[in-house]
Parts: C-alpha cells; structure tokens; sequence
C-alpha cells in the first residue's frame, strides 16, 4: 500500500499579498473611533473632576509636596511597568477588552479613593489604578491604526487624543465646585459615575476592530517562531519599528515631554494655592483653559502632520509648549496666566497627534499596540523621574528655578528632534506587510 501523498504547502508559509480592511465599512470605522472618543472623553472628564483635589485631600492627610509627588511617581511607574503588558495583550485578545477593562478600573479607582484611610492606601490604590488603565491608550490607538488610512491618521489620532484633553475643560472646574462646596467626597463620587456610563457606553456600542481570524493567524505566527527556537525577548526586538534610532528618539520625546511635566506639577499645584493664594476654582480654570485648547486644537490641527509632515509640526508644538513652563516661572497674573495656558495647550495639540501618528507610521499592523504599549511605558518613566527628581530638588531650587530648568527640557528636545527625527515619510514605511491587512 503507497504512502499517502505530501501536500506541497505543507511547512511552507505563505507571503500575503493582497490587501484588506478590518471588516468596517468607511462610515462605520469613522463611527467606531467617534464613539470610542466618547467614552475616553468622559472617563476623563472624571478624572479631571479629581485632578484639583489631589493635593487637598493629601493636605487634610496632613501630607504635602513629597506625598504628592510619590503618589504621581506611583501611577507612572505602574504604567511604565504595565503598558507594553498591556499592548501585547491587545493586540493578541482584542482592543475591546482592553478598552472595557481600563474604564472598569477607573470606577474601582475611584471608590478606592472616596474610602482610602491613609497615604499610604490613597497611593497603593492609585498604583494599581495606573496599572490597570494602562492599556486604554494602546488599544485606543490600536483601533484608528486598524480602520483608518494613512493619509487620515493623525487627523483621527488627533481626535482619539481631544477627547482625552476633554476631561481637563469642565472636569477641573467642576471639581473645584463640588470640592468647595461639598467636601472631597462628591468629586470622587461623580468621578465615579462619570466612568460608569463610560464603561456602559463602551460596552454596547464600541465593536472589536481586529479580527478573531487576524489574531488567529498572529498566534500561528508565534507558534512558528517559538518551534524556531525565536526567544520572547527576541520576538519582541524583532517587533521594533526601524531604524531604531529614529524610535528611539521618538521614545525620547515622549519620556522628556512627560518628565517635564510630571517634575514641576507637585511644586506648581502648591505654588498655585501657597504663594499666588490661588482657590481650587481658579487653578481649575486655568487647567480647563489648557484643556479647551487641547481638545479644540486637536479636533482642528490634528491633521496638520497629514498635510505638512510630523517633524515640522513636533518641532512647532514643542516650541509652543515651552511657554507654559516659563510663563509659570515668571507670570503671577491670573489672566497672563490663561494666555500662557491657551499657547501652552495649542502647542501640545499640535505635538501630541503627530507624534502618535509616527509610531503607527512606522509600525507594522501586528505590533501597533505593543509599540504604542512601549510608547506608553517611556511617557510613564518620565512621569516617575520627574516627581522623584522634584522631591530630590524642592528643598535646594525656588519653585521658579524648576519651571525654568523645566523650559530648558523642553527646548533640548526640540533639539534632539531637530537632530534625530529626519524626513518623516523617509522613515515611515512599515517593515513588510501588515498582516492583518492582508490576506492570501
């Protein structure tokens, strides 16, 4: 009796040559990202609620400058340890669960927070909660790269982004309120039901945006990789947009903008209230200021590195940004103070989208959340260097002196951008063929 006969495909993998979409047709691929920035935008919206109240209720802890701080470094380095976590999950499961996961724990958070004894509790819970949400920003972004063209991508990453830059137009303001006139319970109690219907939202109307058999095949792929004797280690360097010089100086940016920040918010939120006698509404204000020009400015200018390039528009954003820090060290008039906001907040519309859209340029499609994970991960490590840097530096530098060595930051890495980041449509081709783009 003769063998059976050998398929000749048998061991042989198949190049994919012919392209196509996530199954959403243009009309509802638009509708999915909309909705999404929906939920985000009111998630954060209650989180903006909070923001102002941090430093208050760490006050009533009788608790100061270096207790807010460790809290801020708490959520970071959790982020910084979850995010890339996180993004590899995403795109093995699925965006939606990780979307749907990360506003649950938001509403967690913020019971969490409404109940939390001490310090020490108030910053655990905000460990975990930066933990747990790590992975909203790289499923976030995971969805526009799987439905949107090239061509539109930071016109709707821009979008995705306004929405958070929402929450800090009313969110900041309101909090104020219901702190002055309710105690520091109502601002976590709103919060909460904010994430709530965020949550309930999500649930019914943002749909999957990456295929069961899209996933199906990347676990082959893997599967082939791990017979091949292909380390996770080495998978994962194997993952990296190219050239990695250019990456990494997208990493770069990220860490050095968030580091910025993140080392003079624990000084500014008690300069604000100590030195200048500010109220909790007025730093609302000018937080909500910022935010109104993130949101409109990124619904507006979003598509701006569509048209004119990413660097061009990175370099002008990052210019725009350094106002603020030097406005902070030197103004102390309330309506200057909104101007330097408004700049501020234009500048990091314009910078944020267009830095996104970069890493989704140069990012092959079976990666994107991963690498956004990793993206993630660095802004995160800017967020704990910073608070840990400003508890080191509070005691030998004025409060002026950090918001101007915080400026330099800012002005060297537009430097670095000038230097590392070249042509960006040069750098912007993706290494090989998406894989959930296409298809035999």
């Amino acid at each position: 009796m003769s063998a059976p006969a050998i398929p000749e495909n048998l061991g042989r993998t198949d190049v994919a040559t012919e392209g196509v979409k996530s199954g959403l047709s243009e009309r509802r691929a638009r509708s999915t990202i909309l909705l999404l920035a929906a939920s985000v935008g009111i998630v954060m919206t209650g989180y903006g609620i909070i923001m102002p109240v941090f430093a208050r209720r760490l006050g009533e802890f009788g608790s100061g400058v270096e207790a807010l701080g460790l809290m801020t470094m708490s959520f970071a380095l959790a982020q910084f340890v979850a995010a890339p976590f996180m993004g590899t999950l995403a795109d093995r499961f699925g965006r939606r669960p990780l979307i749907l996961a990360a506003l649950a724990a938001y509403v967690v958070a913020n019971i969490g927070f409404l109940l939390a004894p001490t310090v020490a509790v108030f910053t655990a819970i905000r460990a975990l909660e930066g933990a747990l949400t790590a992975g909203l920003f790289p499923a976030a972004m995971g969805v526009v790269g799987d439905v949107v063209p090239d061509r539109q991508r930071a016109q709707w990453v821009g979008i995705v982004m306004g929405s958070y830059g929402a929450g800090f137009i009313f969110g900041p303001v309101i909090g104020g309120v219901l702190y002055d006139g309710w105690g520091f319970a109502a601002p976590f109690v709103a919060s909460a039901v904010l994430a709530a219907a965020a949550l309930a939202a999500a649930s019914v109307l943002v749909p999957e945006t990456r295929p069961r058999a899209t996933r199906r095949r990347a676990a082959l792929r893997r599967q082939q990789a791990a017979a091949q004797g292909l380390t996770a280690s080495e998978s994962v360097w194997s993952s990296l947009p190219r050239p990695l010089y250019f990456f990494g100086t997208l990493l770069a940016l990220d860490f050095g903008g968030v580091f910025a920040f993140a080392y003079v918010e624990p000084q500014m939120v008690f300069y604000f209230y100590d030195e200048l006698g500010w109220s909790t509404v007025r730093f609302g204000v000018v937080a909500g200021v910022y935010g109104l020009a993130m949101v409109i400015g990124q619904a507006g200018l979003g598509k701006a590195s569509d048209r004119f390039g990413r660097k061009p528009i990175i370099l002008v954003g990052l210019l725009l940004t350094t106002t603020f820090y030097f406005g902070v060290g030197f103004i102390t008039s309330f309506p200057l103070m909104l101007l330097v906001a408004l700049a501020a907040g234009m500048g990091g519309a314009l910078m944020a989208p267009a830095l996104s859209a970069l890493y989704l340029d140069i990012t092959a499609a079976q990666h994107r959340s991963r690498v956004v994970g990793i993206k993630e991960s660095s802004a995160s490590l800017g967020g704990v260097a910073g608070p840990l840097l400003v508890a080191l530096l509070s005691g030998l530098l004025t409060p002026q002196g950090i918001f101007i060595s915080a400026g330099g930051v800012v002005l060297a890495l537009a430097a670095l951008a000038t230097i590392g980041l070249r042509s960006p449509r040069a750098a912007a081709a993706p290494q090989g063929i998406a894989e959930d783009e296409t298809r035999h």
